[in-house]
């Protein structure tokens, strides 16, 4: 009945209270809950959205022919709720091979939304953590919602034999320092600082950073690589699993990961050699040094007989695999693996655009110029996610998070929105929790630049 008493015939949108469309001719055509005339928050999408993937499906009870286009009834719907944010400054911007956005500039534009050290506004937290456990690997775990492997602790036992009072100055003479979870391992967070759980996962976050990656290690501000950002990092495909590599990437020059090793050792091996290379006789001599001290240790545990194998091979055998498992490149080129049922063809499928069309949809949206063009871009990114919609409920979880990241590795506040839908469902129906935290968290407060020491200004 609607609210003269009069019946309504219309039928009931299959989504119901988590339809994201709000196009007036779709209202018009479909029927919805009466107290979900707005579009649902996240918790309620999740809820709407989360199907598990059966790890044994049988051919019949999978939709072969899966919808890669609209319905007829969707096909002309997009959606009129948009972030009507506009950039301060439309930055020139480039494709890079992937089709990701660059900036021309080695300092990224500052868009309305993204914070840097000049922004006076004071947070107020409310999500106090609970006392920190007694032992060491679970009170990080509590901060960053993961687990550091052996080879990060063995590492900082590493830096404390190099240099006792100051291990976080162990690599300095590469510009390097240890940073974010290493920070509660050094017991190196001020006593004064709030015990906020979006602080810690922000700490050391910098803005290209998905949640899959943890950075570690980063430079010292007059390194040789201070200008381009450059930070070291664990990358695993779950939050639940072990890191599948230690990789590198420059904030101030674009969204790229790039892997080194599988193991702490193995990557800091392979970056000094790259340092290496473009550094003076003088600094050379002093870098082979270091170098030479990190492959005697990793070597040190293969004499040995260690379990805990530092392998300095810049891609292992389990690299390799993971490289198979990619269902997706992605635009920062570490690539996606998800729940994938081969022989189904259940848990991704690919977007349906390429990347330099999905860049322009991007670029259409953050460098708007007006707020109509911008809610004409928006149109068009939201008829995508409503092709992601049609994928979660058929099992299909990868291809919103593959959009998700893309969205994030090209960067902009006008895409937050989308990205924070996109990613927060998709890790949810991969049972991915804790990288929903850790993405909310990020887009809260992005900040553009270095000063991604959440803690610096408690000291």
């Amino acid at each position: 009945m609607d609210a003269g008493g009069r019946r309504d015939n219309r039928q009931m949108c299959k989504y119901g209270t988590g339809c994201y469309q709000k196009n007036p001719m779709h209202h018009e055509k479909f029927r919805h809950p009466e107290k979900e005339k707005n579009v649902p928050d996240d918790k309620e999408n999740r809820e709407m959205n989360k199907r598990p993937l059966a790890s044994n499906s049988s051919e019949d009870e999978v939709d072969n022919t899966k919808r890669q286009k609209f319905d007829s009834e969707d096909s002309t719907a997009s959606s009129s709720e948009v972030d009507t944010t506009i950039p301060s400054s439309a930055a020139e911007s480039s494709e890079d091979e992937s089709g990701t956005h660059t900036q021309t500039n080695i300092e990224p534009s500052k868009e309305k939304g993204e914070h840097t050290a000049d922004d006076q506004e004071e947070e107020v937290f409310e999500d106090i953590l609970p006392p920190s456990p007694e032992n060491i690997k679970e009170s990080i775990k509590q901060k960053f919602l993961v687990d550091m492997p052996d080879d990060f602790y063995e590492f900082f036992e590493f830096c404390k034999s190099m240099n006792k009072d100051s291990p976080f100055d162990a690599l300095s003479a590469a510009g390097l320092k240890l940073c974010g979870p290493f920070d509660v391992l050094g017991k190196r967070i001020p006593a004064k600082a709030p015990r906020s759980g979006s602080l810690y996962l922000r700490h050391y976050r910098y803005y290209y950073d998905p949640p899959e990656f943890q950075t570690v290690i980063t430079t010292t501000e007059d390194g040789p690589h201070a200008p381009k950002l450059l930070h070291i990092g664990y990358f695993r495909d779950s939050p639940s699993e072990a890191p599948v590599f230690v990789a590198f990437n420059e904030a101030n020059v674009g969204p790229k990961i790039t892997p080194l090793a599988d193991n702490l050792f193995g990557a800091v091996y392979h970056m000094l050699a790259k340092l290496i290379d473009d550094s003076n006789p003088f600094q050379r001599s002093k870098l082979a040094a270091l170098q030479e001290k990190v492959k005697l240790h990793a070597n040190r545990s293969i004499i040995n007989g260690d379990a805990k194998n530092l392998s300095l091979d810049a891609k292992t055998p389990s690299m390799k695999l993971r490289d198979r498992q990619k269902v997706s490149t992605t635009f920062h080129g570490a690539g996606l693996v998800v729940p994938y049922d081969k022989k189904n063809d259940v848990g991704y499928r690919e977007i349906p655009e390429s990347n330099a069309s999905l860049k322009k949809i991007f670029k259409n949206i953050v460098e708007a110029d007006t707020e109509q063009a911008k809610i004409k871009g928006l149109d068009v990114l939201h008829e995508l996610i409503t092709n992601v919609q049609f994928a979660n409920d058929e099992g299909d979880p990868g291809m919103g998070i593959e959009l998700g990241l893309d969205a994030f590795a090209y960067g902009g506040e006008s895409l937050h929105n989308s990205i924070r839908h996109l990613l927060t469902v998709g890790y949810e129906l991969v049972n991915r929790d804790e990288f929903s935290a850790i993405i909310s968290a990020h887009l809260d407060r992005r900040v553009k630049g270095p000063d991604v020491d959440m803690f610096k200004k408690y000291l």
